[in-house]
């Protein structure tokens, strides 16, 4: 340890010694390091302590330091960028920008406009520049993001804006404020927006020329471009939608690859095709990511549900308020060009671009929400779930066979089997004497593949026989009956999916949890058991320890900082520990058998079709794992605009929401000890306490939202002071239809799907537009609470019960806090 001193000339050579390396900071006396900064004050010299301020904050204090993700030298015409979060890294074309002067932007003429951008972007994560703050990878990524989406605004309104010969000069607060408004108006998508993406497809796919013949031999061998489609899946409206479809399939936008002959092996077809023509050369992208634009689909989207989707997330228009501070942020970023000297002049942003002005031209709305599902139709999926769960995974105690022993067991069979070409001895190779094309051309050619089709019947316990399983490989899509075979239990693989949506389900439903939270559980060691003397476990089992003292350990999301979310337990249910124990259990024994290893799995997690790997679920696979359990169990089907059905599948967030109403539907419910024991609460304060304090004010309000409406709606309201109801429903109908005498009855969409869910039954089966008029209404319901214009809070009082005990209950009171005059 260096010993302190106080010698000036010591210290001016010790600081340039630090600065050379850092190092020798490591283990410095207190005293020398007064003496440093001591030095720093009188000399004005404060390489040092700007050292030390770096590394025990992370904030760079050299103001043309490049951050970590920017790879690249500041000056290079090709920019490669890295966010440590992400698998790949991406790369920033500047070379291949031409200006409307036709000269490229990184050209000796363009460079102090190239910089500007520079300098803007690498402000994204700078803690300089954003209040000393030190955010996340995927924070950082996301402001870059936005700031790549408005240098590229920039670029397209290039000839208004004349770029190539004021650079920013002309880039105003009035051109921000634009900007701005567009994005709170979004339709959407905020990049197809801006870049008018859409307008700009329009434009080009209505003025194609294409041939009668053509066309009509096109028609002739794709049929399917003819057919009426959905409103949801008209996103362009097209002047003529087949000739476009056709003047497409020509210029390959259907084909898969190079070696497609045919051109339409891609039926969704390739929109790289769309904004390479667009676009190139006058973005800066990696390549812009549209998503499929149903209307130009050339073949039915094969799918693996047995329906498509009813949307359940209503997009709606425009954006919240904090999210438009976001953007206004990335826009107020590029003042930190106004310290350097090598950037173009350009006209700072003021105040004036604000939140507040935006809202003075437009009201804000939220980006998009899910649907509510209907009580019913969760309880029932709920019951179902638990009720197939107890079927097919009983306690360790119980006689009968568990299915995720037996699949265990039936895998570790499979994995025993070599996957090695020409392996299986039932099937000689092609080119030997004993190989008849009769006999073996369909055998399998590996020993894996022959047993599984074969002999894994043999592994299957019979008491699952006995429930229908006649094979453990899956069903393939092109599979006859197939959704009508797996819901007779005939494939061990395919039973394995609708059980994992099962505890999905059940979990998901009492816990409440973001969908990423549950996808990053660890594949055992979730459970926590609260023993007597208050230690907390993870080895115990629930069905030894019969108590309600379990709860679920996981990393909470929007928690912590730089990526790092905080571990919290939250208590859960023993009935749905014990599932989720299984398929610990599950998962901790494939492990141990070699079937997979730890860093491969987690709680959830799929077995592919044809490897029979057993891998990690991502949000893909998870919500086939729900959509696997609906067509299961059959849930509730709509009619669309254009005469086709399509089936709910529920998803997390819808859970999420569905935690929220279980307070307020407890009120009206027949069940209610059914929704304490669900959430093992046995009073009702206590209920909604837990639910206040566990869910987010959006959550909250979307079920409150929901609530009023249907009491609003429906003949029975769940809110008891039925004159505000009456008030508010006057003044829903006026603002939405602007009589405020004008009836509000729409069929509820509770009843619509539970009085007539058979879909044989089509005329009595819910129209898309029933589902729409509720979302519409809960919008605006939702848009007065969020505004404090209204209010819905539980009224506790105590009564006593028929054997003369207090029991706690409930009024809901509807407060209408200040609302315009009709």
């Amino acid at each position: 340890m260096q010993t302190a001193v106080d010698n000036l000339a010591y210290l001016e050579e010790l600081t340039n010694d630090i600065v050379n390396n850092p190092e020798k900071l490591n283990g410095m006396h207190v005293d020398t390091l007064s003496q440093l900064t001591n030095y720093a004050v009188a000399t004005d010299d404060f390489r040092v302590l700007g050292l030390l301020t770096e590394i025990h904050t992370g904030i760079p204090m050299q103001s043309d330091s490049l951050p970590e993700w920017w790879l690249s030298d500041f000056h290079d015409d090709i920019t490669k960028i890295h966010f440590k979060h992400q698998q790949n890294a991406k790369e920033i074309r500047w070379c291949d920008i031409t200006l409307d002067d036709g000269e490229p932007l990184t050209s000796e003429k363009h460079q102090p406009l190239l910089n500007a951008f520079k300098y803007w972007l690498i402000a994204c994560d700078n803690p300089l520049e954003n209040g000393g703050k030190l955010i996340s990878s995927k924070s950082a990524a996301q402001k870059y993001g936005h700031i790549l989406t408005l240098i590229n605004t920039i670029l397209l309104n290039g000839q208004a804006l004349k770029l190539s010969q004021y650079h920013l000069e002309k880039v105003t607060d009035a051109f921000w404020l634009n900007v701005l408004l567009t994005i709170a108006e979004h339709a959407g998508s905020v990049d197809a927006d801006l870049y008018q993406t859409h307008e700009r497809i329009k434009v080009l796919l209505d003025n194609v020329e294409v041939s009668t013949e053509e066309l009509n031999a096109f028609k002739a061998k794709y049929p399917y471009v003819t057919r009426n489609i959905a409103s949801d899946e008209n996103i362009l409206n097209l002047k003529d939608r087949v000739k476009a479809c056709c003047w497409l399939h020509q210029h390959r936008y259907y084909a898969l690859h190079t070696r497609d002959k045919v051109g339409h092996t891609h039926p969704q077809g390739n929109n790289a095709i769309l904004t390479a023509s667009l676009f190139e050369g006058k973005i800066l992208t990696d390549g812009i990511k549209l998503s499929p634009f149903p209307e130009l689909a050339l073949k039915p989207i094969p799918i693996k549900s047995e329906y498509q989707a009813v949307p359940n997330r209503d997009e709606g228009n425009g954006c919240s308020a904090e999210r438009l501070r976001e953007w206004r942020h990335a826009i107020q970023l590029m003042n930190t060009n106004i310290d350097k000297h090598d950037v173009s002049t350009f006209s700072p942003v003021t105040s004036e671009v604000s939140v507040d002005a935006v809202q003075s031209l437009t009201t804000l709305r939220k980006q998009g929400r899910t649907r509510t599902l209907p009580p019913e139709f969760v309880f029932d999926l709920f019951r179902n779930s638990y009720e197939l769960l107890e079927n097919f995974c009983p306690a360790p105690d119980k006689k009968e066979a568990n299915f995720f022993d037996n699949l265990l067991d039936v895998l570790t069979t499979v994995y025993s089997k070599s996957m090695v070409a020409h392996s299986s001895p039932h099937r000689p190779q092609r080119n030997s004497k004993a190989f008849n094309e009769a006999l073996h051309r369909d055998l399998p050619t590996t020993e894996r593949r022959h047993f599984v089709k074969f002999d894994a019947l043999d592994v299957i316990h019979p008491d699952f026989k006995q429930k229908g399983i006649t094979q453990f490989e899956g069903l393939p899509a092109s599979a006859e009956n197939r959704h009508t075979r797996i819901r007779n239990n005939e494939s061990m693989l395919e039973i394995f999916s609708v059980l994992q949506g099962a505890i999905q389900l059940v979990l998901g439903a009492i816990m409440a949890r973001r969908q990423n939270e549950l996808l990053q559980l660890k594949p055992f060691g979730n459970l926590v058991f609260n023993n007597k003397k208050g230690q907390r476990t993870t080895d115990a089992s629930p069905y030894i320890e019969d108590s309600d003292n379990w709860h679920l350990r996981f990393k909470a999301k929007k928690t912590g900082g730089k990526g790092e979310n905080i571990t919290i337990d939250r208590p859960i249910s023993l009935s749905v520990a014990r599932f989720v124990y299984q398929l610990e259990q599950f998962n901790q024994q494939a492990i141990e058998r070699g079937i997979a290893t730890k860093n491969a799995l987690t709680l959830f997690n799929s077995i592919h079709p044809r490897t029979f790997q057993l891998k990690k679920s991502n949000a893909a696979l998870f919500n086939d794992a729900f959509d696997a359990l609906c067509d299961y169990f059959e849930t509730a089907i709509v009619e669309m605009d254009n005469g086709e059905y399509r089936r709910h599948y529920v998803r997390q967030h819808q859970l999420r929401r569905f935690f929220a109403l279980v307070f307020f539907w407890s009120k009206g419910y027949e069940n209610m000890e059914a929704l304490r024991w669900m959430l093992a609460h046995s009073d009702l304060e206590h209920l909604h306490n837990y639910i206040t304090e566990s869910d987010t004010g959006g959550v909250l309000n979307s079920a409150k939202a929901s609530v009023i409406v249907q009491s609003v709606i429906s003949d029975k309201s769940q809110i008891n002071n039925l004159d505000e109801v009456e008030h508010l429903r006057k003044v829903l109908a006026k603002r939405l239809t602007g009589n405020a005498n004008k009836a509000l009855h729409i069929r509820t969409l509770d009843d619509a799907i539970f009085d007539y869910g058979d879909e044989s039954e089509h005329r009595t089966t819910p129209h898309i537009s029933q589902l729409q008029a509720e979302q519409d209404l809960e919008n605006e319901v939702l848009m007065l609470l969020e505004s404090d214009i209204i209010s819905l809070k539980p009224e506790f009082f105590t009564i006593k019960d028929e054997k003369g005990e207090d029991i706690k209950t409930f009024n809901l009171i509807l407060k209408i806090n200040e609302l315009e005059a009709e």
